[in-house]
């Protein structure tokens, strides 16, 4: 998406301006046809202004709105899209079917009182996957459209009065725009109230003079030359044109100029009819601005900082100029706007961006690509400047922050991509920036990293495996494993929780914390969440059916399923019942963090599901802050202590007094401990002593598939059926 907006401010007419849009989306989405549209016939039909067919101008045509989804389009105020299956989703277009359209994207163009004048429409061949960024995208294109159809809209009803017009006086008189009448010789004969308002000049003043007394002197010999070479040709001329009222102020106009002629054919009259836009101008430069720039930190917003970097790669392969792009992202900036509140957390940016300007030179160009990330694109210079910029950033960023009686400390991770002979696009260039931020982030020390060959293959690695793992939800192909929560008590399995497996033939063992944050980055996280609740409560059934009816099951919940399952507690109560199981034979497990984070979202899931019987463990505990005031807000059954605490318990007393004390502030609001990670008898012992309820790790079992987990079941909890009768273990299972 390389165009720039602001080339459509150029165009001398409202068709060049349609064809520049629509070829922009040529350039952008590669569409096998796109239009803009306006309606008619009553807005029950569209008609094209402009259409393109793979890229080539066609000949506009007209179609009926009635059952297709540009009637959807005109219902909505955002952008309304379709990935795929288009033509079977509106059967009653029968155009959609004629064409071959798999997928669409529309939006409406609207006027000032926001009803709708037309569309602007991509069609597409072949599925496709619009994200936030492309409907933003074309979201902007179409209110820069949307503006140029309301300007031929306005033009449209001021011809249709200059149609009209006469010497009658009521007409001549009240008209809100400015006339002005001259003969044939271009001297003045009228002009109306309006024209007297705008200009400062009265009739009087002006009668027998020509119009050139409000000139500006703005505009060239050959722009006037051309203006009358079109009045003579063509009978009329309207643009736009600067002119100078009484007091010398000079101001821009919308100007038509129409010739009128006897029935001779010969000239009496130019009449010209105008209106001072200078508000609309005032609203198109802002609407520059915020094409362009981001409104919070007056930096480049995303797409012009690509365009930018796209100008050097150009630069690069013609003259070898070097240039690198650098990519922040502020640590934990989250929790400060969780903490102070949004308000502050602008103010730091702010901040920031003051930081990140007095770090570069004149030439470097510095975006806020979105949140709390910036990039930095260090134009003309070596690779070894583009570091030492870097390094520059972090110690500034690292400098306290003071807004008012507040002091804020920043740190921030920082990612550099170098351009060389085989960058392809500023897509790529920003990605591998990008991608070298992360691998600071996840080596957690807040410094700097090159993007390299050793990070494009951790890159290259989590495009396969989500590849994969996208594969494998869609068949149900991943293992769960169960390991046992043990009754301190008794020494009894009280239930399992359940953990997805992996094991690729290709790659081998793939870690559970690598493939559930590529769940989490790609948004695959509530399927894979979903799979696992469906496998472990099938198998949690069949346990039942052996005759261990006292077993429950616990499952891990993300913050991103809260987001993003529709219904979360109908999915969880419809999959109980699928399995004919009570609500209280499950546990849904979300980590403390998810607790802090998705609060908002998190307590009303759970706190309903708890009413419905569902049981909920907050997890990790003591790995978070403000930990304690959450228990009574979640109304969590179970609290289970984070394995860091549990393994190093013998050796530190301060986790000693921190798990002491959970376990009694737990029992005192009638919540259950379970302690993670226990691994020895000492251990145990230990967590007895204190009262933990359960135990849950390695010194009982790691999780296991379900046919071993049936043979813990018959050791620690009696034969309910004899070892040999496993065999069809699974049988039942999703």
């Amino acid at each position: 998406m390389t165009s720039s907006f602001n080339a459509l401010y150029q165009c001398s007419c409202s068709e060049q301006a349609y064809e520049l849009a629509l070829s922009m989306i040529d350039e952008a989405f590669g569409a096998a046809h796109c239009f803009v549209g306006k309606l008619c016939a009553n807005a029950t039909e569209v008609q094209t202004v402009a259409y393109h067919q793979d890229g080539a101008v066609r000949a506009n045509f007209q179609y009926p709105l009635a059952g297709s989804p540009c009637a959807d389009a005109l219902q909505s105020v955002d952008v309304c899209a379709f990935g795929d299956n288009v033509a079977d989703l509106f059967p009653g277009d029968t155009m959609l079917a004629e064409l071959g359209v798999e997928a669409y994207i529309g939006v409406t163009l609207r006027d000032v009182s926001r009803q709708p004048i037309g569309i602007l429409v991509a069609l597409f061949e072949q599925q496709r996957t619009f994200d936030q960024v492309d409907e933003q995208w074309f979201k902007d294109l179409a209110f820069i459209v949307a503006a140029q159809a309301r300007h031929d809209a306005d033009l449209a009803r001021k011809d249709e009065l200059l149609a009209e017009l006469s010497l009658r006086n009521i007409v001549f008189e009240q008209s809100k725009e400015a006339i002005m009448i001259t003969d044939n010789n271009n001297r003045i004969l009228r002009v109306n109230p309006t024209f007297e308002l705008y200009t400062g000049y009265r009739e009087s003043e002006l009668k027998g003079r020509s119009p050139a007394v409000l000139s500006s002197g703005q505009h060239s010999p050959e722009f006037y030359y051309e203006m009358w070479r079109q009045i003579e040709q063509m009978g009329h001329w309207r643009g736009e044109i600067y002119n100078r009222r009484k007091s010398g102020e000079i101001y821009p106009e919308e100007l038509s100029i129409t010739v009128n002629r006897d029935a001779n054919g010969q000239i009496t009259h130019y009449i010209g009819l105008f209106r001072d836009i200078s508000e609309w101008k005032e609203n198109e430069r802002q609407l520059r601005f915020y094409a362009s720039q981001e409104p919070l930190t007056g930096l480049l917003n995303r797409r012009s900082f690509l365009e930018k970097v796209e100008q050097h790669i150009s630069l690069f392969r013609a003259q070898e100029q070097h240039a690198s792009v650098l990519f922040l992202n502020l640590d934990r900036f989250k929790d400060i706007n969780d903490l102070y509140g949004p308000e502050i957390g602008d103010k730091v940016l702010i901040a920031v961006a003051l930081r990140l300007q007095n770090c570069v030179r004149n030439h470097d160009v510095i975006s806020r690509y979105g949140g709390d990330e910036f990039t930095i694109l260090i134009a003309d210079a070596k690779p070894g400047h583009a570091h030492r910029c870097a390094e520059k950033v972090l110690e500034r960023i690292h400098q306290p922050i003071r807004l008012g009686d507040l002091s804020i400390e920043l740190s921030c991770s920082i990612g550099i991509a170098h351009m060389h002979s085989d960058t392809d696009s500023a897509t790529v260039l920003v990605r591998n920036a990008n991608h070298a931020m992360l691998s600071v982030k996840r080596a957690q020390s807040h410094g700097i990293a090159v993007h390299s060959q050793e990070i494009e293959a951790i890159y290259l690695r989590k495009l396969k495996l989500r590849d994969k793992l996208h594969k494998l939800l869609r068949f149900d192909g991943l293992d769960v494993a169960y390991q046992p929560v043990i009754d301190n008590q008794s020494g009894r399995i009280v239930k399992f929780e359940a953990l997805a497996r992996w094991r690729d033939e290709e790659l081998g063992v793939i870690r559970p914390d690598e493939f559930i944050a590529i769940a989490e980055e790609f948004g695959l996280v509530a399927i894979l969440g979903q799979f696992v609740l469906r496998k472990a409560l099938a198998d949690l059934a069949w346990i039942h059916s052996q005759g261990y009816n006292d077993i429950s099951m616990a499952v891990n919940r993300s913050a991103s399923e809260f987001n993003h399952v529709l219904h979360p507690v109908d999915t969880v109560l419809d999959t109980l019942a699928d399995c004919n199981l009570k609500p209280s034979c499950l546990t849904i497990e979300v980590t403390e963090s998810v607790a802090i984070h998705a609060r908002k979202q998190a307590e009303g899931v759970l706190n309903e599901l708890r009413s419905k019987g569902v049981m909920v463990a907050l997890d990790d505990f003591c790995t978070g802050y403000s930990s304690l005031s959450h228990l009574i807000d979640l109304h969590a059954d179970y609290i289970k202590i984070d394995k860091s605490f549990t393994q190093q318990m013998l050796s530190e007393h301060k986790h000693q007094v921190v798990i002491a004390s959970v376990i009694r502030i737990a029992s005192e609001l009638n919540m259950e401990v379970i302690a993670e990670g226990v691994e020895t008898q000492q251990q145990q012992q230990q967590l007895r002593e204190y009262g933990c309820h359960f135990s849950q790790g390695y010194y009982y079992s790691p999780a296991v598939p379900l046919k071993e987990a049936m043979v813990l079941l018959a050791k620690h909890n009696g034969d309910a059926q004899r070892p040999n009768e496993f065999s069809n273990i699974g049988s039942k299972s999703v």
